[in-house]
């Protein structure tokens, strides 16, 4: 029984060596081919590389990617990689992976990226986003047909938001965690700014997503800025407006 098992531990240690030494050029061609990704100027193996430029579905272009797979993760049921890129000149950190069931995950993400960038890759219309965006994403996981959770802090510092007229968010801070429900849920607050906000977005069963944000002019504000509130909030007798909505994931692509 113990030849048997120090056998099969011997072929299988051989196999994980073998890959481990395979040239990440080789298998970059079939990642051109069958994915999304184009990747250039690779080199190193398939476990320890880097690539020049990764481009991913013709929108998003990575550069200086390196990545390293995680042997230990395989004890677990997970394929894991530390990855390491640049996007618009922004320095991406991430340990990504997937369980053998099928259940992508994201850790330790840490990335900081002009609004601006964001919001054209997010397609935002009519807005102009300004400031920057830290994200801090301790966790997050997801698969296909199931609402994805995710917990960490995402900063928005010297926001700026321009429709007709720019206005001031000063810094806006996101939390993620877990609703009631053990849903997905963001707590929204900021400090300073023309507009005081303060409100959550969720995942909820029935309609996917929810957003309720109380947005308060403060004295800075100017009339036109106040006035196009009204145009996606709704004004309550008190003086600040209301943004609630409800809606499904699947209408913006996301399950």
């Amino acid at each position: 029984m113990k030849k048997r098992y120090y056998f099969l531990t011997a072929i299988l240690s051989y196999l994980l060596l073998l890959t481990a030494t395979i040239p990440a050029n080789m298998v970059s061609g079939l990642v051109n081919d069958r994915t999304p990704l184009i990747m250039q100027g690779v080199s190193g193996t398939l476990w320890n590389g880097s690539a020049y430029l990764v481009s991913v579905s013709d929108s998003i272009q990575l550069k200086n990617t390196r990545w390293s797979f995680k042997l230990w993760r395989l004890l677990l049921g997970q394929l894991a990689i530390d990855l390491q890129t640049q996007f618009a000149d922004n320095n991406i950190n991430a340990e990504l992976g997937s369980s053998f069931t099928g259940r992508l995950f994201i850790n330790d993400l840490n990335a900081r990226l002009p609004a601006k960038v964001i919001a054209e890759q997010a397609s935002i219309p009519l807005a102009r986003l300004g400031g920057t965006v830290s994200l801090n994403i301790e966790n997050a996981q997801w698969k296909q047909g199931e609402l994805p959770t995710a917990s960490g802090q995402i900063n928005w510092t010297n926001a700026t938001i321009t429709v007709a007229e720019t206005a001031s968010l000063g810094n806006v801070s996101i939390t993620l965690g877990e609703s009631e429900q053990q849903l997905l849920k963001a707590d929204i607050k900021n400090q300073g700014g023309d507009i005081r906000l303060s409100g959550f977005a969720e995942l909820i069963p029935e309609a996917n997503y929810m957003v309720n944000i109380k947005l308060v002019p403060t004295a800075t504000a100017s009339d036109s800025v106040e006035q196009s509130l009204g145009l996606f909030a709704s004004k309550q007798g008190s003086g600040e407006y209301l943004l609630k909505n409800t809606g499904s994931l699947n209408q913006i692509g996301l399950i």
